[in-house]
This record gives structure tokens, sequence and C-alpha cells, in this order.
């Protein structure tokens, strides 16, 4: 009975580790990686358009070249009209309505998850509340 015990701490503490590295992940790190796909027809990334190394060649707003550049412009631009409203801001509605990537495809379901797993970490919706 007492290496049962001691199997399912060790369990339990493995898990546990994991479970923390995971929460530990910046949620854009995945958005980033669907973003950073090179432009094109069969593309649902931004490089090439908003994120390139040189920003006079950006086609559109530029959000950087890097991971940081870009998400802290997402933020801040024009005092965060992109992600203001969150699931149904500017940047999600671009996504979703596959407005954006210009000449790309649409995100999927999958990936606008992923996107509004970011945005409430960094644009929660505001909470309405009803006058009684």
């Amino acid at each position: 009975m007492k290496a049962r015990s001691v199997a399912g701490a060790a369990i339990s503490v493995v898990l546990a580790m994991g479970t923390a590295a995971r929460a530990q992940e910046n949620p854009f790190d995945s958005v980033f990686e669907i973003m950073t796909q090179q432009r094109g027809r069969d593309s649902q990334g931004c490089r090439g358009c908003h994120i390139v190394e040189d920003p006079s060649m950006a086609i559109g707003p530029y959000f950087g070249n890097t991971q940081d550049e870009v998400e802290n412009t997402l933020i801040t631009y024009g005092d965060g009209i992109l992600i203001e409203g969150g699931r149904d801001g500017e940047l999600a509605v671009l996504l979703r309505d596959g407005v954006m990537p210009l000449g790309g495809v649409r995100w999927c379901d999958a990936e606008l998850e992923l996107l509004y797993i970011w945005l409430d970490t960094v644009a929660p919706m505001d909470t309405v509340i009803a006058a009684q």
C-alpha cells in the first residue's frame, strides 16, 4: 500500500510540474507562431506585410519583427484599438471574418481560439451590469 502512495505522489508531482510549465508559457507564443508564417495564398501569416525587418517595407500598420515587438504593438497600437473588446475587437473580427490576412487563408476555429486565449489575458471583455 505504501508503494502505491509513493507512486501516486510521484505522479502528482510530475503532472503538477507539467501544468506549472504550461501555465508559465506566454499565450501569445502560439499566436505569434501563426502570425509569422510567410504571407501567401495558403498562409494565415502576417510576415511580409505587418511583420517585417524594415518598417518602411510594411504593408499596412507595422507590427514589428520580433515576438516582443509584435505583442507590444498589438497591445499599444492606437491606444489599444486593435485588441479593445477582446474576442469582439478589431483584430479578432478581421481574422475571424477573413478580411486578414489579405490574400491569405482565414484563421480556422482552433487558431482563433489561440488568439482568444491571448486576448482574454490582455483585453478582458468588459462586464456589463444591467441597471435594476
